[in-house]
């Protein structure tokens, strides 16, 4: 290990999913859908609206592979 910076802008944000409250009209961005659906993926029967299927389905599907 040479401790030799890889890339200047290369960082790390550590996300505590379970103190992700925040509620579906609150969602303002979509790192907030992303949280979101992290969270609540194992509870979810079907796609909420509010979260746009292009986006999220491939995962919802996958997620729902999972869960079966």
């Amino acid at each position: 290990m040479t401790k030799e910076i890889f890339h200047a802008k290369l960082g790390y944000q550590m996300i505590s999913i379970p103190l992700f409250n925040k509620q579906p009209e609150e969602l303002k961005t979509i790192m907030d859908q992303w949280l979101y659906l992290l969270k609540h993926l194992s509870t979810m029967d079907r796609l909420p609206l509010f979260l746009d299927n292009r986006i999220f389905g491939l995962t919802f599907e996958i997620g729902e592979m999972n869960y079966s």
